[in-house]
């Protein structure tokens, strides 16, 4: 599917197939209901549990195992191996990567409340985020902290519009997020990342960033 001249990708969000050719410059991006999933613990590795043993309450344990354990299915579909046996190590930058995989097969997760998303591209980064709309206090100390002048200047032009504020707030997390780097890490520029917008729900806000130059050929739509 085509991005639009606005960045945002519009298509029908359709079921996925049986089968996942890993073909180059192909975007598939999963949108999952997370109610509607099992938790399965046991597929996880260590740092998962790690990670996973430090919520406090049994609802964030909830979804963060079963976005975790559902992105490790869906991969293992890909990678035509058990969800356990999906070889994920952290880099560096704490950024999750398929380990021992040619061509690479990059991966990005995001989940918030009951949504999450799964970037998965063939050859090359990409990053993904998805938010749900909340009221949030200050959002104009967040926002030059964190997003661009322009933006900055866009949301004081709108009266500080909060819709407008999660929909840069997805793209910045999606820049930052598909070249490894933290919310307060170095900025990523137009140079390095190319960013779109995705159609959600009401109140749901979706963005999807890939490395400039290396726009996907094919774009799918999934949700499972």
């Amino acid at each position: 599917m085509a991005a639009t001249r606005d960045k945002t990708i519009i298509s029908d969000w359709r079921a996925p197939p049986n089968e996942f050719p890993a073909k180059t410059s192909q975007l598939d991006i999963w949108l999952l209901n997370l109610d509607d999933i099992p938790c399965q613990s046991d597929c996880l590795d260590a740092t998962e549990i790690t990670r996973l043993n430090k919520f406090k309450f049994d609802l964030g344990r909830q979804r963060y195992c079963t976005a975790h354990s559902a992105m490790r299915a869906i991969l293992g579909r890909y990678l035509d191996c058990r969800a356990g046996d999906v070889p994920i190590l952290i880099d560096p930058g704490g950024k999750p990567r398929i380990n021992h995989k040619t061509p690479p097969l990059h991966f990005n997760l995001s989940h918030t409340e009951n949504t999450a998303l799964l970037a998965i591209n063939t050859g090359h980064e990409v990053g993904v985020d998805v938010e749900l709309f909340r009221d949030m206090p200050n959002i104009d100390r967040i926002a030059k902290r964190t997003f661009r002048d322009n933006e900055i200047t866009q949301l004081e032009q709108s009266g500080w519009d909060k819709n407008l504020f999660f929909e840069f707030w997805t793209h910045m997390e999606a820049r930052q997020k598909c070249l490894g780097r933290g919310v307060f890490g170095d900025a990523a520029s137009d140079n390095e990342v190319e960013t779109h917008s995705l159609a959600l729900k009401k109140n749901q806000f979706g963005a999807v960033a890939w490395a400039a130059g290396n726009a996907p050929t094919l774009i799918n739509l999934y949700q499972d």
